[in-house]
């Protein structure tokens, strides 16, 4: 999920610092809107980015089933429980569905999935290298007020580089189970019950991969305090002056039109 896709196109090319800004501006412009409109024209642009730099729609659609279940459970939290005092417009079981709580869980679930799709345009489009790498360039003027800037960085590159290693991880112990005669079928309180025989090992594999992590580390000499140079130079060029100024406008245009 999120895996980033080695593809040669326009963003796979711009430089990770053009990608962040618009994006950062982006998540705090959804945060001060309350218009769905807002939501669903920049969520279409992002789609049409990522299509449009070779991303397959199966792609997309593998990436995006995860996280249905995380909006299914946001969109049923705001029918169930939010605007109670408004007009009711269907009663189930003696929970009341109004037309209050259909609006905010159309609303939230939008904005859930508007964000998802945002870090899927940074994440398949660049590598976690390159993420870091921009990561630290943009808060470089942080370490005079001596913020840890190049461990933040490796903090960020570790747990997207590890994201997939983890989830092999999970794939090879749950059919490790399997074998072993564990089924993972039937009632949804005894697969509950199942997954802990999943999740423990999982917990003690990512631990030990972490002690052998720090050991490397640790063995190579890295030391975040220091000045540190860039294995890969990223240049930040005209292109990358007119995405950002051109999306920059785009996205408080679209702001303002949507308000």
């Amino acid at each position: 999920m999120g895996q980033y896709r080695p593809l040669d196109s326009f963003l796979h090319l711009l430089d990770a610092r053009a990608k962040i800004v618009p994006v950062t501006l982006v998540l705090i412009l959804a945060l001060l809107t309350d218009s769905s409109l807002f939501y669903l024209t920049v969520l279409a642009f992002l789609v049409g980015g990522l299509l449009g730099s070779g991303v397959a729609p199966a792609t997309l659609i593998n990436n995006f089933k995860p996280i249905l279940v995380l909006v299914l459970i946001t969109l049923f939290y705001h029918v169930l429980f939010s605007a109670r005092e408004t007009r009711t417009l269907i009663e189930i079981y003696g929970f009341r569905v109004t037309t209050g709580a259909l609006t905010m869980a159309a609303f939230y679930s939008l904005r859930l999935i508007l964000f998802i799709a945002v870090a899927f345009l940074i994440t398949l489009t660049s590598s976690p290298s390159e993420l870091a790498d921009a990561f630290a360039k943009l808060l470089k003027p942080l370490q005079k007020l001596h913020v840890p800037v190049h461990d933040l960085a490796l903090i960020l590159f570790l747990a997207i580089r590890f994201i997939p290693v983890l989830y092999d991880e999970f794939t090879t112990i749950r059919n490790a189970q399997m074998i072993r005669g564990v089924s993972f079928s039937g009632s949804l309180l005894n697969r509950l019950k199942k997954t802990v025989y999943i999740i423990i090992p999982v917990f003690v594999a990512a631990i030990q991969r972490a002690d052998e992590l720090a050991l490397a580390i640790q063995a190579r000499g890295y030391g975040g305090t220091r000045d540190r140079t860039f294995y890969s130079r990223s240049h930040f060029g005209r292109k990358e002056w007119l995405f950002v100024f051109a999306t920059s406008i785009l996205i408080v245009v679209t702001y303002f039109l949507t308000k």
